[in-house]
C-alpha cells in the first residue's frame, strides 16, 4: 500500500543527525543497519548497499527517509566487513605504499560478484520476514552490485543505482525488474545514456526512470554528500524524494 509521505519526504537534517535504527546482525552477516515497520506489516523492504567509504551519517539519514516514506524494512548489511576504503586514498598523486595499499584492496574487496550470494540472502531472509516486494539501491560501488543482483526478478523486485559507479551498459541486458538511475556529471555520460537506452526493450520500460544530475558531483547523495552545501543539500532532497516515489509506484504495482 502506498504511503502517505509518497510525495515528499522527512526533513533533512544538515548537521549532527540522530539515527532512527540500530546494528544488529542480520541474513548471516554479523552486522546490518536496520531500520522502519516490520516487513510482516508494511511487505515491503529495501536493501541498501553502501559505497565502498562504508556507513556514512548521510546514508542512514537516507536510509531513515526511505525507511519513513516508502513505509518499509530498510536493511544496510556491512558487506565489507569494517573493511571500507580509506579516504585518504581520494587525494590525486599518493605515494607509492599508499597507492599499493589502495590496488590491494581493491583487488581483494572490489570485486561485486562474490556478494551477490549475499544480497539474495539478505533478500530472502527478508521475505521470509513477510516482505511481499524487496527494492534494492546501490551507492557507487553499491550501484554496481546492485545492477548486478537485478538480473533475478526471484531475488529483487526493482533496482536504485544512485551515482554509480564502473557503468557498462551489457549489464543492461541482464536487467529484468524496473530500474532506476541517478547519475552524477562525474559518471560516464555516454555509457549511462546507453545504459538507459538498453532499457527501452524491456517489458518493463515504463516503470524506468532516469534522472542525470549535472550540478553533483560522484557520491553527493551517500559518504562524500556535503549537506552544508546548499546545491548538494538540494539535490540530496530532490534524489530521494525521486527514489521514495519511484519506490511506492514500482512496489504497489503486480
Amino acid at each position: 500500500m502506498t504511503s502517505p509521505a509518497c510525495c515528499s519526504i522527512p526533513a533533512v537534517v544538515i548537521q549532527g543527525y540522530e539515527k532512527k535504527g540500530d546494528y544488529s546482525p542480520y541474513g548471516g552477516l554479523d552486522k546490518a543497519y536496520v531500520v522502519g515497520p516490520d516487513p510482516k506489516d508494511s511487505g515491503r523492504a529495501i536493501v541498501i548497499v553502501y559505497d565502498v567509504l562504508g556507513y556514512s551519517s548521510q546514508g542512514l539519514q537516507g536510509a531513515d527517509i526511505l525507511a519513513q516514506s516508502v513505509n518499509a524494512r530498510v536493511v544496510i548489511p556491512d558487506f565489507l566487513r569494517g573493511n571500507y576504503y580509506n579516504p585518504a586514498w581520494l587525494k590525486p598523486d599518493l605515494p607509492s605504499e599508499m597507492k599499493e595499499r589502495m590496488l590491494q584492496w581493491r583487488a581483494e574487496r572490489a570485486n561485486p560478484l562474490p556478494y551477490l550470494e549475499e544480497v539474495a540472502t539478505i533478500a530472502s531472509a527478508l521475505k521470509a520476514a513477510g516482505a511481499k516486494k524487496v527494492a534494492l539501491i546501490g551507492f557507487c560501488w553499491g550501484g554496481k552490485l546492485a545492477t548486478l543482483a537485478g538480473t533475478d526478478p526471484d531475488v529483487v523486485d526493482a533496482v536504485v543505482s544512485i551515482h554509480p559507479g564502473a557503468v557498462d551498459p551489457k549489464d543492461a541486458e541482464g536487467v529484468a525488474v524496473p530500474f532506476a538511475l541517478y547519475d552524477s556529471k562525474d559518471e560516464d555520460r555516454e555509457k549511462c545514456d546507453a545504459f538507459v537506452e538498453a532499457l527501452e526493450s524491456k517489458p518493463f520500460a515504463a516503470k524506468n526512470e532516469r534522472k542525470r544530475y549535472d550540478t553533483m558531483h560522484h557520491g553527493w547523495a551517500a559518504a562524500r554528500g556535503n549537506l552544508e552545501d546548499e546545491e548538494n543539500l538540494k539535490q540530496f532532497k530532490d534524489v530521494f524524494e525521486r527514489v521514495s516515489n519511484f519506490l511506492n509506484k514500482v512496489l504497489d504495482s503486480e
